[in-house]
């Protein structure tokens, strides 16, 4: 005996297996792929990890930290400062503007100013291209008086 023809639902069939197995392994791929590229799971680094990626100066970093206190110096269109993780302390200096919030949060607390910084590091000091300032969590209501 022969098999007969097959019938339109068996075709139907393979046809939605194959295609779903495509789609499947296309997706698997994708996802590989994307978390296999550098930078590809973290939005920044610390600055331990800047400092132990010793990589090219040439490359760019968005690096996190909390501003140290009593560290910010401005001489002209330059501010530097040093940022930690609680581990490790990192110079930075940019020549670029840095936020009112940053600015408004040293006056406040200086020892909960965070920022975000994107630049190149060099080895010695990370040179920031621009500075963002994170909004503190908590707020603390005035006293009525």
């Amino acid at each position: 005996m022969q098999p007969g023809p097959q019938t339109p639902d068996r075709k139907r069939r393979a046809k939605f297996l194959i295609g779903g197995g495509v789609i499947f392994l296309s997706l698997v791929i994708l996802v590989t792929w994307a978390m296999t590229r550098p930078n590809s799971t973290s939005f920044f680094y610390t600055p331990t990890e800047v400092i132990d990626l010793a990589a090219a100066p040439s490359a760019e970093y968005r690096v996190n930290g909390k501003v140290l206190p009593d560290s910010v110096r401005r001489e002209g269109l330059t501010t530097s400062f040093e940022i930690s993780d609680g581990r490790t302390e990192l110079d930075l200096t940019t020549d670029q503007a840095l936020p009112d919030a940053f600015w408004t949060a040293m006056a406040n607390d200086s020892s909960e100013v965070e920022v975000v910084a994107r630049g190149r590091y060099d080895g010695t000091v990370f040179t920031a291209t621009e500075v963002l300032a994170k909004c503190p969590s908590k707020f603390k209501a005035k006293a009525n008086a």
